[in-house]
This record gives structure tokens, sequence and C-alpha cells, in this order.
């Protein structure tokens, strides 16, 4: 514990010295008779045990009242000084970078439905790493660039999850907030759909190749480890410019790891291709359905080789009045107590 104002309860504790120099001085002085009745005490009265008790009682009453005086002082003195705990936090940040790379067609609305809350499980259990996202359909989009802020990481994916889910609900013919699921469907629509009528949905090796361009300082930090988790049903329905194994090529070639994240229900084709494009890179390929699949990616992006990037350290500083504050209410409830039978 340490104090913010010491000048306060050196003041204080001055006072104190003060008041019991003055006490002391007034207890030996020899008091002079000022006028008023005298009353006489004979010799036999001051003898008898009862007086004696009392006188006693009188003196040792005045000595624990002026103890809890010069406590009171004291206490107080020690509050005004402001007594705090200081406390430093070490936040780490590791020279990894993780982006979420989600297919947002709507093929693979029931794997996100399942998948969109184990990925916030990603965000939450690797702490210390930036994360990023990418959605794609016809075109992809960085919704969120590479960040540590994590909370907002988590909102962008409850706005992805909400979205989709509404998506579903209307196709469905459930009845939805219409105002609400427009801006929601214009919020991973908007962007992602740009050339649809001309080049179709669903393609996939654009949307890996994207983000493997988010990734901006590949050339001035190529030590850093760079990750994408990647999910689709690799279900192509348009023209691409990049196919899927050349967009695993790129991520080989700019050092970065792809773990693919499919649906039990993919062709065998698109399931093969997938997965040769996702282990060129040093990755896995996963089933979204598996109630392992998250927990196995997170292990498995933690034996990765990682070393700190940064270091800081928060300095936060805790009042702590509470213990002085119970004590110096006490002392002067005693106070009380006692002035109160001193009278009596």
């Amino acid at each position: 514990m340490e104090l913010k104002y010491e000048i306060a309860l050196y003041i204080c504790g001055a006072v104190a010295v003060i008041y019991i120099v003055l006490a002391f001085i007034n207890f030996r002085r020899k008091k002079k008779y000022k006028g008023g009745s005298k009353v006489v005490v004979p010799d036999y009265l001051k003898n008898m045990p009862y007086y004696k008790f009392k006188v006693r009682s009188y003196k040792v009453l005045r000595f624990l009242l002026s103890l809890t005086i010069i406590s009171n002082i004291l206490l107080s003195g020690f509050l005004m000084a402001r007594p705090y705990k200081t406390e430093t936090t070490t936040i780490e940040h590791y020279n990894r970078d993780i982006i979420l790379c989600l297919d947002i067609s709507t093929t693979v609305d029931e794997l996100n439905a399942v998948l969109i809350d184990k990925l916030k499980d990603v965000v939450k259990d690797l702490d210390g790493q930036k994360f990023g996202i990418v959605i794609f359909n016809t075109t992809p989009v960085l919704v969120c660039p590479l960040t540590t802020d994590y909370d907002y990481v988590l909102e962008v994916l409850d706005k992805i999850e909400l979205a989709l889910e509404m998506r579903t609900d209307y196709y469905a013919g459930k009845n939805v907030d219409w105002d609400e699921y427009v801006e929601l469907d214009a919020f991973i629509s908007n962007g992602t759909l740009i050339g649809n009528e001309d080049r179709g949905s669903s393609i996939i090796g654009d949307g890996l190749a994207a983000a493997s361009m988010d990734f901006g300082d590949i050339e001035a930090d190529p030590d850093r480890t760079r990750i994408i988790i990647f999910s689709t049903d690799n279900d192509l329905a348009g023209d691409e410019i990049i196919t899927l194994p050349e967009a695993g090529e790129m991520c080989k070639e700019k050092g970065i790891i792809v773990y693919g994240i499919g649906t039990e229900y993919m062709y065998t084709a698109d399931r093969n291709e997938m997965q040769a494009a996702v282990e060129c890179t040093g990755g896995e390929f996963f089933y979204g359905e598996s109630k392992t699949a998250v927990r196995d990616i997170v292990s498995e992006i933690e034996d990765q080789v990682e070393s700190l990037d940064d270091v800081e350290y928060e300095i936060t500083e805790t009042d702590q009045p509470e213990i002085p504050f119970l004590l110096l209410l006490l002392s002067i409830s005693a106070m009380m107590l006692l002035a109160f039978i001193t009278k009596v």
C-alpha cells in the first residue's frame, strides 16, 4: 500500500504530537482553585475502596478517551493521504496474424450456422494475436482489418451471424423485421455481390487469394506467423480469376498457413481440391460439423512457432480507503462511548 499525499499524514501526526504534549502538561500541572464552592473530602472517604475505584476508573477513561482522539487524528490523516495500490498488468502482443476468411454464399449458410460461434471461441482462446475478417461470395470484402481489438472482432462476427440467420429465416418464409433485415443483408451483400450477374457466385479461389493479400506487411516483416482460417463448401458457381489451387500456392509462397474448414456434405472432388490447397501451405483440413474442429485448430495454431512482438505495461492505481475508514468509524464510536461514560 502506498500513500499519494504523505504530507497530510505528517501534518496530522504533528497535531497528534501537540495534543499529547498539551495533555501531558495539563496532567502534571497542579490545578489552582478558581472560585466556586469548595467541597472538603474527608480522608476516611478518600481511603474507601469505592472512592478509589471511581477515581481510577475516571483516570483510565480519560486516558482511553485521549487515545481515541489521537487515533482519530492519525486515521484522518491516513485517509487524507489517500492510500492506494499500484498494479502493473503485462500485455503481450505476439507476432502472429490470423485472418478469418468466410464464404457467405447461401450454400454455406448451414455450415456458418454451426461455425461462427466456434470462430468466436478461436478469438477468445488465442489472446495476444491480431485478427482480421474477410467475407466473400462473388467478390471478397475486408470487413475487419487486422487488429488486437477483440471486442470489435467479436462484434463483427456477431453482426455476420445475425445477418446470416435473418437471411435464412427470410428465405424460409418466417417473419423478420424488414428494416433490420435490409440493413444486415446489406452488410454481408454490398461489396460481396459486385459483378454477380456476370461472374456468378461462390468464387472460392478469389476469396482465399484476397485474404492472403490483406497481410500488408509481408515484405517488411517476413518472420511473422500468418494464418488464414478458411471456411467454405468449395462449391464454385462462377468465373474465378484465381483458382483455389493457385490461391493455395500464393499462400505457400508468402509463408501463410491455411486451415480449411469444409462440410461433411461437400462433393468428394471439392473436398479433395480444398484439402490439397490448404495442406500445401502446411495447414490442415477439418469438417465444421466436428465438435473438436475448432479445438484442434486452436491447438495447431498454438503449436506454431511464435515470439513476442511487443510488450506493454499498463499501470493502474486503485484507492484503498476501506480498512482505514472502518478503523476510523470504530475509533469515533469508541470515543463517543467513552465520552458518555466519563460524563456519567
